[in-house]
């Protein structure tokens, strides 16, 4: 599951909810979760914000599992 999504559902948060958090269309927060679209960095931090998360809590794809 996308972390956007994920997230969003732990908070109890519909799309549209986010969305109006965000200032930014259900649809756009829709494409994100989908993977179809990237957020600007703004976007990105106005999600995070809104989810009470950091931007690499959400946005970091890390596979790494012993970075250093």
């Amino acid at each position: 599951m996308n972390k956007v999504k994920e997230k969003r559902l732990e908070k109890n948060l519909t799309q549209l909810e986010l969305a109006n958090l965000v200032g930014v269309t259900p649809k756009y927060i829709g494409f994100i979760e989908n993977g179809e679209r990237n957020p600007s960095l703004q976007v990105a931090q106005k999600i995070a914000s809104a989810l009470g998360y950091g931007i690499d809590d959400i946005f970091l794809h890390s596979k790494c599992t012993k970075c250093t």
